[in-house]
């Protein structure tokens, strides 16, 4: 993978994985109801679930490339088709109601099950990660050189992320509080959903 790639990739894995949702609800709660140190537990257990999404993702890309010669040109289209819907989805969503009560402190290993099964849970995310994965492989390079970057980058990337979520519990209570902040973070993401799926539809297929 040439450094141009990964850096395409990685701009794009930051955004994508900025906005507000469970896992970052999740994250801030835990950092602001149970102290730092404590909440970066939740950062953890949103940090192994990625792993486990990337490998899954990974390793249904290499399937289908054995099983079928074109599957990366199929795949691409489905990643682009799915981020249009995901793009719309933000841009008619309405608010969400979240809670961020402080309680009592949690043990860590709850603070990550709890995290970790949040993020597993989501039954899109393989399609996420699939969507995003796909166009910074090059189907004609060996694969595993490639897995072996991309991978512990995109995990990079949300353990990053989630820890600032962690650290922005009073941020992030200012925005979900408010219906209409939510809707135009929720425009703004989908927005970029829309130009990447723009981006990737128009760039030149590495055939």
């Amino acid at each position: 993978m040439d450094i141009e790639s990964w850096l395409a990739f990685v701009t794009i894995w930051f955004v994508a994985c900025f906005g507000v949702g469970p896992n970052s609800v999740t994250c801030a709660t835990a950092g602001a109801t149970n102290g730092i140190r404590r909440g970066m537990w939740s950062a953890f257990g949103v940090t192994a679930a990625s792993l486990v999404h990337s490998m899954v993702a990974i390793f249904g890309f290499s399937t289908l490339l054995l099983v079928y010669a074109d599957a990366y040109v199929v795949l691409k289209w489905c990643g682009i088709a799915y981020l249009v819907y995901l793009g719309m989805r933000l841009w008619w969503k309405g608010p969400t109601k979240f809670s961020m009560q402080i309680g009592e402190l949690e043990s860590r290993a709850i603070l990550f099950r709890r995290a970790f099964a949040i993020s597993m849970s989501n039954p899109q995310a393989i399609l996420t990660y699939l969507a995003f994965f796909t166009p910074a492989l090059n189907p004609n390079a060996p694969l595993v050189p490639q897995i072996m970057v991309l991978v512990p980058t995109a995990v990079g990337v949300v353990s990053l992320m989630y820890t600032g979520y962690v650290f922005s519990g009073t941020p992030l209570r200012f925005i979900i509080t408010s219906a209409k902040r939510q809707m135009i973070l929720n425009r703004i993401t989908g927005t970029f959903y829309f130009a990447t799926a723009a981006f990737l539809a128009t760039a030149q297929d590495r055939r």
